[in-house]
This record gives C-alpha cells, sequence and structure tokens, in this order.
C-alpha cells in the first residue's frame, strides 16, 4: 500500500479498535442479543406450542410472523434506509442549511413511517377475510386451512403502524451514527419488550399462539412511545428540530425505492422460505423450517458486523491502484468469517439431536444439515454484499440478489412439493452455491483481489462436515 492513500494494515486495525470502542461494539452487541431474543422466542414457542407429531401451531406462527415482517420489509425499510442515507449525506455536506435539511428529513420519515403504517394495517384487517371469503366460495377446504391464519393476521395487521415508527426513528439515530442510541432503541427497547411480552404470554399466562400475535400490538405501540421519548432526548442533546412543513416526501419515497432494490431481497429470504413450506406442505412442514433455519443462521449474528466494519474500508482502498492492502483485508476477513461459522456449524451438529429433541422437530436432522451448510455461506454474503456495494457493484447485486429470491420461490415450492421440507432445503443449498460462486466473481472485479483458492478451501471444510453427517443421518433412517 503505498503511503498516500493514508491507509495501512496498522491504521485499519487502529479504526477497528476505535470502533470496537464504540460503533462497531454497539452494532455487534445489538446483533447478538437480537439473535438471543429470536433464539428465545424460538424455543419458547416450539416447546409450547409444538407437540410430538403436532407441530402445527408454531407453523401458524412462522407464517403470520413472515407476512408480517415481509410487509414490512417490502414497505418502511426502504423509507428508513433512505432516512439514514439523507441525515448522512446531510452531515457530510454540512454547510448552513444542514440542520434545516435533516429537520425536514427526519419530519418527512415519519410522516412516511406513520402513513406506510396505517395503510399496512388498513389491508391487514381487511385483505385476509377477503381472501376467506373468495376460497370459501372457491374451495371450503381452502377456507378451512387458511381461516386461523387470516384471524392471526388481522391481530398481527394492529402492530404494523408501531413497527413502522419504530424502524424509522431508530434510523434517525443510525444516520447521525449514533449506534449506541440505536442500539438502546431497537435492541434495549424493541426487542426487550417483544421477548418480555413472549415471556408474560407463552410462560406465566399460558395464552394460545394467537394471544401473542395480539398481545405484541400492545408490546410494539409501548415500545413505539419510549423509542420517541428516546428519539426527543437525543434531537435536544443535538440541538436538532424537526420539522413538519415542506417536507421532502417525493425525495425520501425516490431514495427509498433506490436503497430498497439492493436490500430487501437478502432479508426476504427467511420469510419466503416459510411461506414456500407452508404453501406446499402445510404449517407442520412451516414449522420445520422455520426451525432449523433460524438454527442455521444464529451465526449471522456474529459475522454480520464484520462487513459494516469492511464497507467503509474497502470504499477507501478501492481508490488506490495499489491492490496488496485491499487483498490482505478481504482475505482477513474470509478466514476469520468461516472460522466463527465454521466453529459454530460444529458445535450445533454436537448438540442438535438433543436440540430438535427439545423443539419437538425429531427426524428433522437432514434439513438442519443441509441448512447450517447454507448459514455458512450466508455469513460470508453478509461480509462480501457490503463489499461489492462499496465498490459500485449494487446493480449487479441487486440483480444476483433478486434473481436467488425468485429461484428460491418457483424452485423451493416445487422441490418442497414434490420431496417435503429436505427438497426446499437443496433449492436453498442450490441457490447459495450458486450465488456465492458468482459473488467471489463480482468481488474479484471489483476489488482485482482473487479470492478462489481461499472460498474453495473454506467452503470445501464445511462442505465436508456436511457430507459425513448427511450421510450418518441417511444411514440412519
Amino acid at each position: 500500500m503505498t503511503e498516500g492513500t493514508g491507509l495501512t494494515t496498522a491504521s485499519l486495525c487502529d479504526r477497528i479498535k476505535e470502533l470496537a470502542r464504540g460503533n462497531l461494539a454497539a452494532l455487534l452487541t445489538g446483533d447478538v442479543f437480537l439473535a438471543l431474543v429470536n433464539m428465545a422466542i424460538l424455543f419458547m414457542v416450539n416447546r409450547v406450542y409444538a407437540r410430538p407429531g403436532d407441530t402445527a401451531d408454531a407453523g401458524r406462527l412462522a407464517v403470520v410472523l413472515s407476512v408480517m415482517l415481509a410487509a414490512v420489509l417490502l414497505t418502511t425499510s426502504g423509507v428508513a434506509r433512505a432516512v439514514t442515507l439523507r441525515i448522512s449525506r446531510a452531515r457530510a455536506d454540512g454547510g448552513p442549511e444542514q440542520a434545516d435539511r435533516i429537520a425536514r428529513d427526519i419530519g418527512g420519515g415519519i410522516a412516511l413511517g406513520v402513513l406506510i403504517g396505517l395503510a399496512l394495517m388498513a389491508l391487514g384487517l381487511v385483505v385476509p377475510g377477503i381472501v376467506v371469503a373468495v376460497a370459501r366460495a372457491v374451495r371450503p377446504e381452502w377456507a378451512d386451512r387458511i381461516a386461523v391464519h387470516a384471524d392471526a393476521l388481522q391481530l398481527g395487521a394492529l402492530w404494523l403502524p408501531s413497527y413502522s415508527m419504530v424502524l424509522v426513528m431508530t434510523a434517525v439515530f443510525d444516520g447521525f451514527q449514533r449506534m449506541r442510541w440505536s442500539m438502546l432503541a431497537e435492541e434495549g427497547t424493541f426487542q426487550a419488550l417483544r421477548l418480555g411480552t413472549a415471556v408474560l404470554v407463552i410462560l406465566v399466562a399460558g395464552w394460545p399462539w394467537t394471544a401473542l400475535v395480539g398481545s405484541w400490538a400492545a408490546a410494539y405501540a409501548v415500545a413505539a412511545c419510549i423509542i420517541g421519548l428516546e428519539l426527543w432526548i437525543f434531537l435536544r442533546r443535538e440541538r436538532q428540530a424537526v420539522a413538519w412543513r415542506g417536507l421532502p416526501l417525493r425525495g425520501i419515497t425516490r431514495d427509498a425505492a433506490f436503497m430498497f432494490l439492493p436490500t430487501a431481497a437478502p432479508m426476504l429470504f427467511s420469510q419466503a422460505g416459510v411461506l414456500v413450506a407452508w404453501g406446499a406442505g402445510g404449517d407442520t412442514a412451516s414449522a420445520t423450517f422455520w426451525v432449523a433455519w433460524s438454527l442455521s443462521l444464529a451465526v449471522s449474528a456474529f459475522c454480520g458486523s464484520v462487513g459494516r466494519v469492511l464497507f467503509p474500508a474497502i470504499a477507501r482502498l478501492s481508490r488506490s491502484p495499489d491492490r496488496r492492502e485491499m487483498s490482505r483485508v478481504l482475505r482477513r476477513a474470509l478466514w476469520g468469517t468461516s472460522a466463527v461459522a465454521f466453529a459454530f456449524i460444529l458445535a450445533v451438529h454436537a448438540v442438535k439431536g438433543w436440540l430438535l429433541g427439545y423443539l419437538h422437530q425429531e427426524g428433522a436432522e437432514a434439513v438442519l444439515t443441509a441448512l447450517l451448510f447454507t448459514g455458512f455461506l450466508e455469513a460470508i454474503r453478509m461480509v462480501f454484499n457490503p463489499v461489492l456495494l462499496a465498490s459500485g457493484m449494487e446493480k449487479a447485486l441487486t440483480v444476483l440478489e433478486w434473481l436467488g429470491l425468485v429461484a428460491v420461490l418457483v424452485g423451493g415450492f416445487a422441490a418442497a412439493g414434490a420431496w417435503g421440507v429436505a427438497g426446499l432445503a437443496g433449492v436453498f443449498v442450490a441457490v447459495y452455491v450458486a450465488s456465492a460462486a458468482i459473488r467471489f466473481i463480482m468481488v474479484a472485479r471489483a476489488t482485482g483481489v482473487r479470492l478462489w483458492v481461499d472460498a474453495a478451501v473454506a467452503t470445501a471444510a464445511v462442505l465436508a462436515v456436511t457430507v459425513v453427517m448427511l450421510t450418518f443421518e441417511v444411514r440412519a433412517v
């Protein structure tokens, strides 16, 4: 690396240490806490609402949560990212109009969050009833199958306005790069209330799973009010006002569409898998996929923050014609992520029999084994997607991610119909392997760093463990 670039291995390490004391520590803590909350809810739901040979209620809850999350990810998440982007740009540009720009961006984001949340709630209250009525007229057995889901979806619709507001308000903290405030809002308030409500409903009160969906409406409303107070305190400390006139609604909407395309598809994979499993195999299949996929993705809580650190570093390194430092940084990121993911996979394999038995998913060992390999590839994706975004490959990455999502929806539904959840897991493996190979081609093109040997060795190690475990599990059957 030349001295003119101003970034060496030592300076990068100093930067990482600086982040570790501030934003990176907050991001990693938030990711880990979110993963723990999701795991706790997964274990409670499948332990209480699932019974040996009857996991339908857990599957129904998985479907409802997937629909609700998909609705928010397809709408409000883009607005939230746009708010973060616009505040960051205004702070970078500076100037006498900075405070006014930020004030209008905050007001516009909150206004759009309210409007989208209310629109989603209205649709959620009306559409399920219409779908059931149409199904009853066409095929009564379809109506019987989805009636319980429809009732729960109407309950879930009540928490969409609060959820939208939480996303937008948290995005304001991100725009100011105050990740500790963001963690306080998202994890310390929102996720803590979500977990606390689940504990009260499931373990203390023993209410049915539909009551859990409805109770989250109250929990999310309380969370939105508390986070609103936190945002008010934060803005007063920053001496930043919020404008309610001249809001840049069109500009935020345009930026939301721009931010939505390259980022929404990866977040929708989980929801797509649950819904495809349900559509092809029913509630039991959706419960099995939800458990196996959630366990497989737990490693991403430890690896996702690496990509956030790489993003600004790669953006600076990409300006230099010298690729030696870029090569060292990317290889260390690859091997560090692979080591963490590999250790996690071995740990899950060691206790997966107990895990699946505790969650009433006996017989899902092969599905979990296959999806653990996919979880390793997901961890790699979370590291290298920010690299591609920082290197100007956002258009190609967008196409790759959306093609992968379409392949999961189309191919996964056909495979799940023919071979059950195992077929769907096989499609996930095929899609992730193909996209990983294409992603490394894109990384080589964008950065000039070829990681073929490193990626092949790391993937081969995980694949070998996967093949050995699958062999034993097939023989056991």
